[in-house]
């Protein structure tokens, strides 16, 4: 008997939960905090806008609707969201770039980024310098000036992601590493910035032609 009914089921159960955990806040002071928008509409309901690696997810609430554009489109994705609105609290960036096993908790699945996440982005943009740029263009991904190619995605507004590439040659492998704003774990709790880094991973992965192996990522956080 197929298990697919049942991770149906969890999957629904676990957007529905993140739904329940925003009744009751000030939807347009949580907007105010983390950095989105809150528009108000008839009959008590509220819109949100929240600008995603290049996207914008939108949310209705309290009818629970939500819409993400397609190169955006995943479960996690819409949770993270959620929760992003929730724990929204003002806390300014801090300029700070930190690897996953510094954060709170972090140390203890550490090891898990580099085999997932870290060690497939520079297998796949390690020898083909310039591609992580042009890739990373279309998710909003802004140059910075660390390694041999470098760029922060917004992944929400508080929240952004730091990718660093260094280049393989003769002599040495590719390398790559995901590091996260000192503030995030304000935002995100440190397993779901896990899954964050994940979707980014599977958004390059995506736009650089490699479906199959972006689904592959996305079914482990899914």
């Amino acid at each position: 008997m197929s298990g697919k009914p049942d991770v149906e089921a969890k999957r629904r159960a676990t957007l529905l939960q993140a739904l329940e955990e925003l009744q009751g806040l000030d939807l347009c002071r949580q907007a105010e905090l983390g950095g989105f928008s809150c528009k108000e509409l008839e009959d008590g309901a509220f819109q949100l806008l929240i600008p995603s690696f290049n996207g914008e997810i939108e949310i209705w609430l309290p009818e629970g609707r939500m819409s993400l554009p397609p190169h955006l489109e995943s479960l996690s994705l819409r949770v993270l969201a959620l929760r992003y609105v929730k724990l929204s609290c003002g806390v300014p960036e801090s300029g700070e770039w930190i690897a996953y096993r510094d954060l709170p908790g972090g140390r203890f699945y550490a090891a898990t980024i580099s085999p997932t996440i870290e060690r497939p982005l520079a297998d796949m943009f390690g020898f083909r310098r310039g591609a992580l740029g042009e890739i990373a263009a279309r998710l909003g991904g802004v140059k910075a000036d660390f390694g041999d190619e470098s760029f922060v995605f917004r992944a929400f507004p508080r929240v952004p992601l730091l990718l660093v590439l260094h280049w393989g040659d003769e002599e040495f492998p590719p390398e790559c590493r995901v590091l996260f704003d000192r503030c995030s774990s304000r935002y995100l709790n440190t397993d779901d910035l896990k899954v964050l880094a994940t979707q980014l991973a599977a958004y390059l992965m995506k736009e650089g032609g490699r479906a199959e192996e972006a689904e592959n990522l996305l079914w482990m956080v899914e």
